[in-house]
């Protein structure tokens, strides 16, 4: 933790007050000195981190003072930025500040775009999503059963397994921890016996090696994250199964998703996940910790899969 004085504003630059930082698996990959997708966060500099803010102060005639922001404005309770941050303007009106760092932000519009363009459900197919209880994996749950699928999910313990099941109305959910890549798999053909259709992957490594055996044909997998990497210091040691066998015979279609690549597309994903929560087909539920200096701590209780719901630290009550 470190204080400074705020300098003052340059032309073009706006000064923002944090409200609710949000805590993002992604983050994990920001602390990589390798190739990535975003770039890394030096030794000493701001941890990354989507947050929702006011604009307090602004020699930027695009953003004006009072405007309620979420950018990139990193792990810290005041912000100085540019326009070239980008970022965009919410409206705390139509839903609290901190849904707009889950299911109305990176979070939902990751779920509702990745599964419509590269999952394609069909009533009836196997969904199978790792890391279910996360905030991405609860709201492709979600989404997969109003899709009329056969949902199956994948978490760390029996607790969180437990809190899927009740929450987000999942019946099969697996916990993975102290299992091997065997044992695991085992229960994955007892939990999906004609097959998994569809794999949304939000973790990678030996989880997903134990779904390899258990594709249909023309079976899709989403790859969205690499938390059970997360403690390798360099994804390159990661080892299993090659897959590419599996996806030949099965002739499996495998395909990343990065957000970023979507933003066009943002809005409209936005604006159906609220008419969806309106309609009472999406569950929200967030895990808020209070004060910056909780910050760590809630970045940790998200990497052991200890939070109930999205994982925010508020700043501003």
């Amino acid at each position: 933790m470190r204080s400074e004085t705020l300098r003052a504003l340059e032309p073009n630059e706006y000064l923002v007050r944090n409200h609710v930082i949000a805590m993002d698996p992604a983050l994990v990959s920001r602390m990589r000195n390798e190739s990535n997708y975003a770039e890394p966060v030096a030794v000493g500099e701001v941890m990354h981190a989507y947050t929702v803010g006011e604009v307090i102060e602004s020699n930027c005639p695009a953003i004006p003072v009072g405007q309620m922001r979420v950018a990139r404005f990193g792990m810290q309770e005041y912000t100085i930025a540019s326009e070239s941050l980008g970022g965009f303007p919410v409206d705390t009106e139509r839903a609290p500040a901190s849904w707009y760092l889950g299911v109305l932000g990176t979070t939902g519009a990751t779920a509702w775009l990745s599964f419509k363009e590269i999952c394609d459900p069909k009533p009836g197919e196997t969904v199978l999503i790792s890391s279910a209880g996360s905030s991405v994996g609860t709201v492709v749950a979600q989404l997969a059963l109003r899709a009329k699928c056969s949902v199956v999910g994948i978490v760390s313990t029996p607790e969180k397994a437990a809190q899927v099941q009740s929450a987000w109305g999942v019946k099969q959910v697996l916990s993975y921890r102290d299992k091997s890549i065997d044992e695991l798999s085992k229960e994955l053909a007892q939990a999906c016996p004609d097959g998994v259709d569809v794999y949304y992957d939000n973790t990678s490594g030996d989880i997903s090696e134990a779904v390899l055996d258990h594709y249909n044909a023309g079976a899709r997998i989403a790859v969205v994250g690499r938390m059970a990497l997360s403690h390798l210091a360099d994804t390159r040691l990661d080892v299993g199964r090659r897959d590419n066998n599996m996806i030949l015979s099965r002739r499996i279609r495998k395909q990343g998703f990065v957000l970023s690549d979507h933003l066009a597309s943002m809005p409209e994903a936005v604006n159906a996940l609220a008419g969806l929560i309106q309609a009472g087909s999406i569950n929200v539920q967030e895990d808020i910790l209070e004060g910056i200096e909780n910050a760590p701590a809630a970045f940790f209780r998200m990497l052991n899969g200890e939070n109930q719901g999205k994982q925010l630290v508020r700043l501003v009550s």
